[in-house]
């Protein structure tokens, strides 16, 4: 007998309000199974493509990046 066999023979013994919550728990778990389909390499390689080359290398370092931002917000406020 396969497991989905004695699964159902199991369903059948419960009542509709219990069947209610394993239903949506199997939606919930089916819902997870194709939203972590993986990617190919060329799909990979757009993303990265896209993201290379925002910001341009200009030598900064993050913590520059991070003054230069703080910077233009806040220096009217001083």
């Amino acid at each position: 007998m396969s497991t989905l066999e004695k699964t159902i023979n199991l369903l059948n013994e419960l009542p509709e309000r219990q069947l209610e919550i394993i239903y949506s728990y199997a939606q919930f778990v089916s819902s997870q199974q194709s939203e972590h389909k993986s990617m190919d390499d060329n799909e990979l390689n757009d993303v990265l493509d896209s993201i290379i080359g925002v910001l341009p290398d200009t030598g900064k370092t993050l913590e520059d990046y991070r003054e230069e931002r703080m910077t233009e917000r806040y220096e009217y406020a001083n």
